[in-house]
């Protein structure tokens, strides 16, 4: 009885340093890849400025975060696809990447949900549904998918983190140059989208006798 008890809390404990290791690992992936990449400095009187160091941090981290991204769900996908071959466990690695970057550089708080929610569902999975596919699965998983796949997903991700980028740089210039234009003519700040949308969100809050 002792022994038996021995091996259960052995695996108990092996177990739950696996669980708090992955959910290391989704941590550091989601909250890396919720954000743009390029250090801007932001500055009132001036255009955004991008420093030399900053732009050679971003082109020098950006493949080593894209590598570990998919890594990370490439794993995880593994490890709970029964069904999936390994074409579709890159494609869909490249997707969810993809998407929570695209949405990093237009509306940083969907890409945290996105970059969140799968692999903290597939984690939930595999914990609480028992969907772990096996020793066995996961490996003959991990062996179907191609490398050069791998390798042109990978690519294709810098890429097009470099493009979105570089086009949200640009929208911060133009933003820039914009609400200086309007403070320079005397005019209000906001564009007119903004402040649209702050009046059809004010209505039927104000006092109309006011």
């Amino acid at each position: 009885m002792a022994e038996q008890w021995d091996a259960s809390a052995s695996d108990v404990v092996l177990y739950a340093i696996a669980m708090a290791l992955v959910a290391t690992l989704l941590w550091v992936s989601y909250r890396t890849m919720q954000h743009p990449r390029l250090p801007v400095i932001r500055r009132t009187d001036r255009p955004p400025l991008v420093t030399v160091a900053g732009t050679l941090r971003y082109l020098i981290t950006t493949p080593l975060l894209v590598g570990f991204w998919m890594a990370v769900l490439i794993t995880l996908l593994s490890a709970a696809a029964k069904d999936r071959s390994g074409v579709q466990v890159v494609v869909a690695t490249s997707a969810v990447i993809g998407g929570a970057r695209l949405l990093a550089h237009v509306k940083q708080e969907l890409a945290h949900e996105l970059a969140k929610a799968v692999p903290i569902t597939i984690l939930s999975f595999i914990i609480i549904g028992g969907g772990l596919a096996g020793i066995d699965p996961f490996i003959r998983s991990f062996e179907q998918i191609p490398p050069d796949l791998v390798d042109s997903y990978w690519l294709g991700l810098i890429l097009w983190d470099v493009f979105l980028t570089a086009v949200w740089l640009l929208g911060l210039h133009v933003s820039w140059r914009r609400q200086h234009q309007r403070e320079m003519a005397g005019g209000p700040v906001d564009a007119p989208a903004v402040r649209l949308v702050r009046r059809l969100r004010g209505i039927g809050y104000r006092d109309p006798s006011a």
